[in-house]
């Protein structure tokens, strides 16, 4: 289950981020941005084949306020 984070997103948390008109899980690497208002989480994401087997990991960077922590 996925909340929306109030709390500020940090290295090593499970987001859950849009992936078109979905949303796939990955693991926060780094957290910047020149101000609290204008922060990004570069994050790693599973690159699934057609039978929903992971074929690679990308790292891409996100608006923070675009993700949500995966409650565990």
């Amino acid at each position: 289950m996925a909340t929306r984070a109030k709390k500020r997103i940090k290295w090593g948390d499970k987001v859950a981020v849009p992936w078109g008109l979905d949303e796939v899980v990955g693991e926060v690497l780094e957290v910047y941005g020149p101000s609290p208002r204008h922060r990004y989480a570069r994050v790693r994401v599973p690159i699934h084949g057609p039978a929903g087997e992971t074929l690679q990991e990308e790292d891409i960077s996100f608006p923070e306020d675009s993700l949500r922590i995966v409650a565990a």
